[in-house]
């Protein structure tokens, strides 16, 4: 109780005291403002009919005792800020915007009380005059590509309809999704957020319908945590912004026992929003795999064989409920709070038969192994926001403050026969084992950023942020003593570990513009990180690490630069260059010191004495926007050092036997050339290439290797007549050097057709998961003592079917003629007989 008393009181001493520091820096960032006394402001937003931001509109305010006029246009989110006005009388204030009314307004600014008057929302009507009977369609946008990120709609990937996240993030350029569900960019691992912020869910308990679009930033600057050396994959869920109501209704079922179906409901009015959504998906997948291993004595001659064919069977159910509320307080606040839950089962079961031969291929020995996993999971996160905008252009300060945990089971049971060449039972056979436990997380975040521009071309930006994360692990390890006839833990491959971890950051960039238009943003970020593990079986062990410790290269160890310059050469053409210093903190299936069995002769361990890696970025962008076609290309190089790697060693007791575990070499380089091209052929067709190539060169304890692979990605849209549209997916994963080995490539292809009916009333998608079967993981270790080539799969090749019904009504005032029509409804009299 006193441990966690401190740990909970240092956490709030720290959010004090970086509390205070951002209060002073934003007192002095702000001494600007109040010296501003002399020229006023207007500022509002413009609505169309139903309620949405209405870009591009024109926003005249003119002096009336002067004649003078001011204006701005509505940006994206139908904003207007109109600055450095005149000061007292009327002004006449008049908002256009083609095939709508005018809207015409009087505003009077006097001081000392209305040099900033927010005009609130201003609702345009459409005028039927102009537009006649004429109807405008605009397809939203598949993809937009910038120097900054990279923003896919999830809408047009109908390849991932009824699926996850993970499913989304396969169609994304540049990004590859390994056999284990984990994300990365640029063959690197990647920082996945939900909404800009970090989560504990897994991409398998995100559906797929309720993403709005994948936010990709692959060299984030000084705002962002220090830690993403891979970048950022931000998952946008999706928000009613139409007012009214909307929703839709999904059921999906495919081979392999996949079902999934999922009911989202938006209501929008006035100052509130509301979204909901309840979605669960399930699935019975059945694939194999197979491990063919030759063992060597110390003079290099073949001293056996050792061969394994892998039944494996993957039982998942997930379910997930969301519940999200914004109030608008006025113009310029607005509120969020928002909750998750979420639930489900992951089981991995075994079946693994297996063969020992000697040098002639004799068999000597064999077996099955069977494990049966019985776990499940529980998943609760509360979040909530603050935004508040100012009257001038682009000025904010957001605050965030999120709090999840969660809890899960590690029970699972081994059986594992042996017998001889001639059948019999080998001695203390058949292994049992009993595994329990259970894992808890629990993780909390605030952020508070504040963005204050200058003028035109300058802008700062600052911000704190705290992160703290507790882990308690327990895997229990419990082989069948035949001698005591009973269970009896083996701490030697149990584990009981409880880790804390605190990241404190602030930050502070400054953008501005050079001679000749090139656009700059210097930015540093200074993090203090600690973590402190305890294991709790056998003799206690306390690791960890902290920064900054001591003076000197420790202490700069925690300063972060960034560096972005840009320069546009013309309207559609822009070139950028960035560098960048990052961290990479182990993470907890590397540092957690339990086993990790994947079968007889292969077992995995963490360590807890690794410390982070360190990182440096760099990036030659180039974005050429020609029509309605985008093409963006990267050169960038990457420089670790203290790099985490797995390491694969022989058991000091068994040879045959493969132990991995997790060190810090001494370094890694890497160099590519990354390129994505959107093309438009025609309004029905759309092609997207990625096509990334790169050359690195890695160095753990005595191996050292190196080599080029690269990544490709196609992907083609058609829209057909009738409402019909297709996509076809195509990718491959080149060959990849590993420091003891290499990973084969993988090719596969996912395939889909969407139809709708009665103009979006109903669509029906009918998909194909890897239509050639072929998405393997096949990997080779060398070394001195042999070789072996593993295969393994998380996914067979499947089909699916999915129906989708979107429902909704712009209706502005449902809530106030709910209410109305109830305090009005006649009363029924008494009925008395008679």
């Amino acid at each position: 109780l006193n441990s966690k008393f401190s740990i909970m009181k240092k956490f709030f001493t720290t959010k004090i005291v970086l509390g205070a520091v951002f209060a002073l820096l934003t007192v002095l960032s702000s001494v600007q403002v109040f010296a501003q006394t002399t020229t006023a402001a207007i500022s509002g937003t413009v609505l169309d009919e139903k309620g949405e931001g209405l870009p591009g509109a024109n926003v005249i305010a003119i002096h009336e005792p002067t004649g003078s006029r001011y204006g701005a246009a509505t940006r994206a989110d139908g904003r207007f800020n109109i600055v450095n006005m005149r000061v007292g009388g009327p002004y006449k204030v008049t908002i256009s915007f083609v095939g709508y009314k005018d809207i015409i307004k009087m505003v009077k600014i006097s001081p000392p009380n209305d040099l900033e008057q927010d005009l609130g929302d201003l609702r345009m009507e459409e005028d039927t005059k102009i537009l006649g009977t004429a109807e405008i369609k605009a397809d939203k946008v598949s993809t937009q590509l910038s120097l900054e990120k990279r923003v896919f709609n999830v809408d047009k990937n109908i390849t991932a309809t009824g699926g996850t996240a993970e499913d989304v993030l396969k169609n994304v350029p540049s990004v590859t999704v390994d056999m284990d569900g984990n994300a990365k960019l640029r063959d690197r691992g990647t920082t996945i957020y939900v909404d800009g912020k970090p989560t504990l869910m897994t991409l398998t308990q995100i559906p797929a319908d309720q993403i709005e679009s994948v936010e990709v930033i692959s060299n984030p600057s000084a705002k962002y945590e220090a830690s993403t050396t891979g970048g950022i994959l931000n998952i946008v869920m999706k928000k009613n912004i139409k007012l009214g109501y909307n929703g839709v209704l999904s059921l999906g079922a495919g081979t392999q026992k996949r079902f999934n179906g999922m009911a989202n409901l938006n209501i929008r009015e006035g100052k509130w929003a509301i979204g909901a959504f309840l979605s669960g998906n399930s699935a019975d997948v059945t694939t194999n795999g197979y491990v063919r291993r030759t063992n060597f004595l110390s003079n290099q001659k073949i001293a056996s064989y050792f061969d394994q064919n892998s039944l494996v069977n993957f039982q998942n159910n997930m379910k997930i409920g969301r519940l999200n509320v914004d109030y608008a307080l006025n113009n310029r606040n607005t509120v969020s709070l928002a909750g998750t839950v979420s639930a489900g089962e992951f089981n991995i079961n075994l079946d693994q038969d297996y063969v020992f031969a000697d040098a002639g291929r004799t068999k000597t020995s064999f077996g099955k192994r069977t494990t049966s996993p019985r776990n499940n999971f529980n998943f609760y996160n509360v979040e909530s926001s603050w935004k508040k905008m100012y009257s001038k252009k682009d000025k904010s300060l957001v605050a965030l403050a999120n709090y999840g945990w969660s809890n899960g089971s590690n029970a699972a049971a081994w059986n594992t026969t042996g017998f001889d060449n001639n059948g019999a039972v080998l001695p203390k056979y058949p292994e049992l084992v009993n595994i329990g436990g259970q894992n808890k997380n629990s993780q909390a975040v605030f952020q508070l950023d504040y963005t204050n521009p200058i003028n035109d071309s300058t802008k700062i930006e600052m911000g704190v942020r705290s992160f703290w994360t507790q882990r308690d692990q327990q895997y229990l390890f419990s082989p069948f003593d035949y001698d005591a006839n009973a269970y009896k833990q083996d701490n030697q491959f149990s584990q009981n570990t409880f880790i804390t971890e605190n990241i404190n950051a602030i930050y502070f960039t400054y953008s501005g513009q050079l001679k000749h238009k090139i656009q700059y943003q210097a930015g540093l970020r200074f993090e203090q990180s600690n973590l402190d593990g305890q294991t709790r079986l056998n003799n206690t062990m306390d690791f960890g690490y902290f920064y900054p410790k001591g003076k000197g290269k420790n202490l700069l160890r925690s300063f972060f630069p960034a560096l972005y310059l840009s320069k546009k050469i013309n309207a559609g053409t822009e070139i950028g260059l960035n560098f960048s210093r990052k961290i990479q903190r182990p993470n907890q299936r590397q540092i957690m010191p339990g086993i990790t069995a994947n079968d007889k002769q292969n077992i995995q361990i963490g360590n807890p004495n690794l410390q982070p890696e360190f990182v440096n970025l760099a990036e030659l962008n180039y974005n050429k926007i020609f029509g309605k076609n985008n093409w963006l290309s990267t050169i960038y190089a990457a420089n670790e050092t203290n790099t985490l790697k797995p390491l694969s060693r022989p058991s000091a007791n068994d040879p045959t036997l493969i132990v991995t575990t997790f060190v810090n070499g001494q370094n890694e380089f890497k160099y590519g050339f990354d390129n994505t091209l959107k093309l438009a052929l025609g309004k029905n067709f759309d092609v997207m290439f990625n096509a990334n190539v790169f050359n690195f060169k890695v160095s753990v304890d005595t191996f050292v290797n190196k080599g080029w692979t690269g990544n490709g990605k196609i992907n083609l849209t058609y829209k057909l007549p009738a409402d019909f549209s297709v996509q076809l997916l195509t990718a491959y994963e080149g060959n990849r050097p590993q420091p003891q080995g290499d990973r084969k490539g993988i090719f596969y292809g996912d395939f889909a057709i969407k139809k709708s009916f009665f103009k979006n009333v109903a669509n029906v998608t009918f998909s194909v998961n890897d239509i050639l079967n072929s998405r393997k993981d096949i990997t080779t270790t060398n070394l001195v003592s042999l070789t072996q080539e593993a295969m393994r799969r998380r996914d067979a090749r499947y089909y699916k079917l999915t129906l989708q019904f979107p429902f909704g009504k712009a209706d502005a005032s449902m809530f106030k003629r709910m209410k109305d029509s109830k305090r009005q409804a006649p009363q029924e009299m008494p009925d008395f007989g008679g």
